[in-house]
């Protein structure tokens, strides 16, 4: 590095989860839909912001020898690989304005680690191979990702730190982006030298019970915070995966990162996967169906229900247009208390807007995206409100990012409160049902697709949170899939499989 002058930092991000059971692949029209963001763009973008790149900004800007340079921040919702031309055109753009930016000292990568593109099921390891490639052996490269990162050698091989959320609901993303500018910071200026260990598991692991408040992951999370704490470490990332890739390389994993002692970084990596591998039997989630699951909703005399619809996810890459509540609930009916639900239909939001409000449409609903899990559902309203579709997260989790779900329609029916939108997104916050004013604590039933980072923002709000048991591009019956590509023997698919460190 060249003390005499600011020490210049590569920014940039490149972050998508891949689902290959989708049957849509991740366009342009995805990445522009949630972030493609340019150079001073990029920095501007991230005020208010709870990310990692704000976060990460938070410590670059309290540094006097600091020159940040923005590259590219390319983010998109959970989907099927990345078309092979549009992740090509977005790496060959960050690689061409890390190559004007040159020489630097540093770079900063916000990435993911669960990203697929069409022929590279490494993707988020072909990017960091990538830019190695450009900025030579010895300047050092520093990544965040999600909990949910399958992390493999090439990644491990190719960066010199890799820092992971602690958090599942993602309640951590600034303060992962903190840690990782640190390191980053103390790699450059000497102080320490990262040694990272990964030491992976065949295993996979449904989502809903994989979190850090409580359950068997918290208990793994919590040995590698304590020595975190304690110095012995770095850090200690402990991912659950993304369980819905069907990839040869898939598996829930353990990276240590200490200052310079690969012996200790081994031995605390195996500790870790150990503890992980013993509770493997802990992470299965109690399901209901969904006839049952609304019926007992609607026997409270009070309170609300969340009805987890976590295999229809747009964050673990379903599609959103699932009918199988919307019908549990449509056999139920009539009945007076509330219940808030949502689906994807563009064709629909198209009908109920030629419609107008206050009038009253039949549109078939749901069903279209994804045929071979779900049929579409008659459905007769009124149409209560046409929104654009924006909001904003309130948080904690994604505290101030924007969500587009395109033109949005509010169709009723009795106590039934149906959400129709054109797009996917993210529904971890009740701010989607507020943004049309709906009130999710006035109402018995609430339907949120999401696994899990739903509870950090829906938690405080429900009396009781139910997992429903239905078919889905994002099940946690993970043996239920067509898997064909992914290496065997692989617990829970194969219930004896064996593993030892």
């Amino acid at each position: 590095m060249r003390r005499e002058e600011a020490m210049r930092i590569a920014f940039g991000a490149f972050s998508h989860e891949a689902n290959t059971f989708s049957p849509h692949p991740t366009t342009w029209a995805d990445f522009e839909a949630q972030r493609l963001w340019r150079g001073e763009k990029l920095l501007e973008g991230l005020k208010g912001l709870a990310t990692e790149e704000a976060g990460a900004m938070s410590v670059f800007s309290c540094e006097a020898d600091c020159q940040i340079l923005p590259l590219l921040s390319a983010k998109a919702l959970s989907g099927g690989p990345i078309l092979q031309e549009v992740f090509r055109a977005i790496l060959d753009e960050l690689l061409e304005r890390l190559r004007a930016a040159l020489p630097v000292d540093g770079v900063f990568l916000v990435l993911h680690g669960a990203m697929m593109a069409e022929g590279e099921p490494d993707a988020t390891g072909e990017v960091l191979r990538a830019v190695r490639e450009l900025v030579g052996p010895h300047v050092p490269i520093v990544g965040t990702l999600d909990l949910h990162a399958n992390v493999t050698t090439r990644m491990v091989r190719e960066a010199t730190a890799l820092i992971g959320y602690h958090t599942a609901p993602h309640v951590d993303a600034y303060e992962t982006g903190q840690s990782a500018a640190r390191i980053l910071l103390d790699t450059m200026r000497g102080k320490v030298g990262p040694t990272m260990a990964l030491e992976r598991l065949p295993l996979i692991v449904p989502a809903e019970n994989a979190r850090h408040t409580d359950g068997p992951l918290a208990e793994v999370i919590n040995m590698a915070l304590a020595w975190e704490r304690e110095g012995r470490i770095l850090h200690g990332g402990v991912y659950a995966v993304q369980p819905w890739m069907d990839t040869e390389d898939l598996g829930c994993s353990v990276v240590v990162v200490t200052d310079r002692d690969a012996v200790a970084a081994r031995t605390y990596a195996q500790s870790l996967a150990r503890a992980f591998w013993e509770r493997r039997q802990a992470f299965v989630p109690e399901l209901v169906p969904p006839d049952e699951a609304v019926r007992r909703a609607l026997a409270r005399e009070k309170g609300m229900v969340v009805l987890c619809d976590s295999a229809d996810s747009p964050t673990s890459g379903s599609t959103g247009d699932s009918t199988v509540l919307l019908q549990a609930v449509l056999r139920a009916a009539p009945f007076e208390p509330l219940a808030l639900l949502n689906i994807v239909d563009p064709q629909a939001v198209q009908e109920a807007i030629r419609a107008g409000v206050g009038a009253e449409v039949e549109v078939q609903v749901g069903g279209k995206l994804a045929p071979a899990f779900w049929e579409p559902v008659r459905f007769r309203g009124y149409v209560r409100l046409i929104s654009d579709g924006v909001f904003r997260h309130k948080g904690p989790g994604m505290r101030g990012v924007t969500q587009r779900m395109g033109k949005t329609v509010v169709l009723l029916q009795g106590g039934i409160h149906l959400v129709v939108m054109e797009r996917a997104v993210s529904q971890w916050d009740p701010q989607l049902y507020r943004s049309l004013g709906e009130e999710p604590s006035d109402a018995r039933i609430v339907q949120v697709k999401s696994p899990a980072a739903f509870r950090a923002a829906y938690g405080p709000l429900a009396d009781e949170i139910l997992i429903i048991d239905s078919p889905g591009i994002s099940t946690p019956k993970l043996s239920s899939l067509p898997w064909k590509r992914l290496r065997r023997p692989i617990y829970p698919l194969d219930p004896e499989t064996v593993y030892s460190c």
